[in-house]
C-alpha cells in the first residue's frame, strides 16, 4: 500500500502565508510644483552662468584668465599625464556606460531605461544645440577670441550624463553613493577638461547644470512609469540622509566657498582685472577655476540626491497586530 503524500494531509494553518501587499502612502514624484521650482533653478543657474561669464567683460576676463593659468600648469606636466587626462572623459563614460547596461539586463527596468537613454540624448542634444545658438561677444578687453562660444562643453556633458543614466536607474537606496561617485568622476573630467585647455570653466558649470535640469525631466517621468523601484520602505534607511549626501553638500560648500573665498581674500570684485594685459597667469586664477569646477558638480549631485530622496515614494509601516480568528 502507497502510503499518502504527507503534504496534502498539512492543515490548512501550516501553509506559507501570502504576502502582504505593499502600501503607498505616497508616491514618487507627487509634488510636481517642486520639479519645476528645482527646474527652474537649473534653468537660472545656467542663465546666470552664460551672462556672468561670456556677455559680461570682467567676467570674460576671469574665465580666461583661469583658462591661461591651467595651461601654464598643462606644460610643467608629464607628456603620459596629459594624453592620460585628455583620454579620461572617454574613460569615464564606458565605465558609466557599462553600468548602465548592468543595471539594464539585471534589473530589466525596460521602460526606465528607455527614458533614461533619451534623457542622455536629449542633455548631449541640448549642449551642441546652445553652442551653436549663443553668442559669445566680442568685447574691447583683450580676452581672445577664438572661434566663438564654446559655452557649454561636449566632454564633460557626455561624460556626466552617463553617470545620471545610473544615477536614475539604481533604487533608492544606492542613489546617494552613486551621486557622490559620479560627482568625483565629473569633478576629475571637468578638473582635466580644465587643465588641458579644451574649456573655460563656465563652460564646464553650464555642463553640470544641463545634465542636472535633464536628469529632473527624466527622473519626474521615470517616478510615473516605474513607481515600483521607487518606494522607500518605511524602515529603510534610504528615507534619511546618509554620509554619501553629506559629503555632497560639504564639498559644494567648499568647493564654491573656496571660489568665491579666493575673489574676496586678493581684493574682492574692485581688484578685478578690467583688461586682459593686466592678467598674469597665476596659482590664484587656477585654484578659482579648479574650485569653481569641483563646487558646481557637488552642488548639482548634492541637489539631485537630497531632491529625489525627498521625493521617493513612500511605504506605510508594516502592521504587526495579530488578526483574529
Amino acid at each position: 500500500m502507497i502510503p499518502p503524500d504527507p503534504v496534502h494531509h498539512l492543515p490548512a494553518d501550516n501553509f506559507p502565508a501570502s504576502r502582504p501587499a505593499r502600501r503607498i502612502v505616497r508616491m514618487p514624484g507627487s509634488r510636481i510644483w517642486a520639479w519645476v521650482l528645482l527646474a527652474a533653478v537649473m534653468i537660472t543657474g545656467l542663465a546666470a552662468t552664460y551672462r556672468i561669464f561670456v556677455v559680461s567683460s570682467q567676467g570674460q576676463l576671469v574665465d580666461h584668465a583661469a583658462l591661461s593659468s591651467a595651461e601654464v600648469r598643462l606644460k610643467s606636466l608629464h607628456a603620459a599625464f596629459v594624453g592620460l587626462l585628455a583620454d579620461l572623459p572617454i574613460v569615464v563614460a564606458a565605465i558609466a556606460a557599462a553600468g548602465f547596461l548592468v543595471l539594464t539586463l539585471w534589473r530589466r527596468r525596460w521602460a526606465a531605461s528607455l527614458i533614461v537613454a533619451l534623457t542622455f540624448a536629449a542633455a548631449n542634444f541640448t549642449t551642441q544645440m546652445l553652442k551653436f545658438l549663443l553668442d559669445r561677444p566680442e568685447l574691447a578687453n583683450g580676452v581672445p577670441y577664438y572661434t566663438g562660444n564654446s559655452l557649454p562643453s561636449g566632454h564633460v556633458t557626455f561624460a556626466t550624463a552617463t553617470f545620471a543614466a545610473v544615477f536614475l536607474l539604481v533604487a533608492p537606496r544606492w542613489r546617494s553613493v552613486v551621486g557622490l561617485v559620479g560627482m568625483i568622476f565629473s569633478a576629475t573630467v571637468g578638473v582635466a577638461t580644465f587643465l588641458d585647455g579644451w574649456h573655460r570653466p563656465a563652460d564646464i558649470v553650464a555642463a553640470y547644470l544641463i545634465v542636472g535640469l535633464w536628469t529632473l525631466i527624466g527622473g519626474f517621468i521615470i517616478y510615473r512609469i516605474s513607481a515600483d523601484y521607487n518606494v522607500i520602505s518605511a524602515r529603510s534607511r534610504a528615507k534619511h540622509a546618509s554620509l554619501s549626501e553629506i559629503l555632497l553638500w560639504l564639498l559644494a560648500i567648499f568647493g564654491i566657498g573656496g571660489a568665491v573665498a579666493i575673489v574676496l581674500l586678493t581684493g574682492g570684485q574692485g581688484a578685478l582685472p578690467t583688461h586682459f594685459e593686466q592678467v598674469t597667469p597665476s596659482l590664484r586664477w587656477f585654484s578659482f577655476g579648479a574650485m569653481l569646477i569641483v563646487g558646481a558638480a557637488s552642488l548639482v549631485c548634492a541637489l539631485l540626491t537630497s531632491f529625489f530622496r525627498w521625493e521617493a515614494g513612500r511605504e506605510a509601516a508594516a502592521d504587526h497586530r495579530q488578526v483574529p480568528r
